[in-house]
């Protein structure tokens, strides 16, 4: 019986739980467990909501199988629109301004101009031989232009001097041939849709 005691007082004592005999002082008596010494602690609420937690969320998590991702393909290349369509939207929208009359000062939309060039010459570099020539003659557009609003700034500095309106419709004329026979040139290597 001895050895049933000390079994259940080292059992108890390493839960902090104190353990006394009643009655006698004997090994062989029997131990009441003083519920008065008991000493909790703080740790225990903590492993019992731990303990919970994981009863409650582990099978759910160790069943889950990492879904699968759906293939997404990358976005086509959307095709680059042709010389002519780039050139038609900026002259469209400057065109006015570039050319107009010398007492409306407006901002010359160079930097525009200047990301067109580079655009044309970049897609030219990668173009095939055939289709060089059409944006060749965008560069050569793009430099008209170019040259129109260098003009309109010196004509600026001296509008007296400057015969500005015969010159603006001269610059305009040109400007207008080398975009119709960029067009051309375009129309003759791109294929029609259909042939």
């Amino acid at each position: 019986m001895l050895d049933v005691g000390s079994r259940l007082f080292s059992l108890f004592s390493f839960q902090g739980f104190s353990l006394r005999a009643v009655g006698s002082s004997e090994p062989e008596a029997a131990f009441e467990v003083s519920i008065l010494r008991m000493k909790m602690t703080n740790r225990l609420p903590v492993y019992l909501v731990a303990i919970a937690a994981l009863a409650i969320t582990a099978p759910q998590a160790w069943s889950a199988r990492p879904k699968k991702r759906k293939y997404t393909p990358p976005p086509a290349p959307t095709a680059t629109p042709a010389p002519s369509v780039d050139l038609s939207r900026f002259v469209g929208a400057n065109f006015d301004r570039i050319l107009g009359p010398l007492e409306v000062k407006v901002p010359l939309p160079r930097a525009e101009l200047a990301q067109l060039r580079v655009s044309f010459a970049t897609r030219f570099s990668k173009a095939s031989l055939a289709e060089r020539a059409q944006f060749q003659a965008a560069l050569g557009v793009c430099d008209a232009i170019s040259q129109a609003m260098d003009e309109r700034n010196t004509a600026m500095l001296n509008p007296a001097a400057s015969n500005w309106a015969q010159r603006s419709g001269q610059l305009r004329q040109n400007i207008e041939k080398l975009a119709a026979d960029q067009r051309a040139i375009e129309a003759s290597v791109t294929p029609a849709p259909g042939r």
